[in-house]
């Protein structure tokens, strides 16, 4: 059986790789996208702000905080990149990425997890429904992933 029941969505492996479906990730992607573009909007307005004072006063410190600001602008920019556009295909994990996994059985809701361990201090938690889905840490056992309780 290659396909496992989530909390929300399913999981599927395929040879080496594993693909995630169904997951909320997209709300956090989501989330950092509009964070990054109200920022930037914020920062973007502060620089603006900044060069109109500096040509009325030609103050260097205006031109400082108004190199701030940019400065600002291209962080949440980039920030709006890489956490909110460029990681939308994600849902895709090979095995050679993970370096352990950790099976865990929450008491309050008798819900399994697995939280895997991926390279690049990264973290990646599933939900099951069923205790017998957790038979997908034997699969990744077999795969030469170490695997603690």
């Amino acid at each position: 059986m290659n396909t496992f029941q989530l909390k929300k969505g399913s999981l599927r492996i395929e040879g080496d790789r594993i693909f995630i479906s169904g997951d909320q990730a997209w709300f956090v992607k989501a989330l950092h996208l509009v964070a990054a573009v109200c920022w930037s909007v914020f920062f973007a307005l502060q620089a603006q702000k900044h060069y109109k004072t500096f040509l009325l006063t030609r103050d260097l410190a205006q031109l400082a905080f108004l190199l701030i600001s940019a400065l600002a602008v291209g962080f949440w920019v980039y920030v709006g990149f890489t956490r909110g556009l460029r990681g939308t295909g994600r849902d895709e994990i090979h095995v050679r990425q993970i370096v352990k996994a950790q099976k865990e059985l929450r008491a309050s809701d008798a819900a399994p997890l697995v939280t895997l361990f991926l390279r690049n201090n990264r973290r990646r938690t599933l939900e099951f429904t069923n205790l017998d889905d957790l038979h997908f840490t034997d699969s990744l056992a077999g795969k030469g992933v170490l695997v603690e309780e």
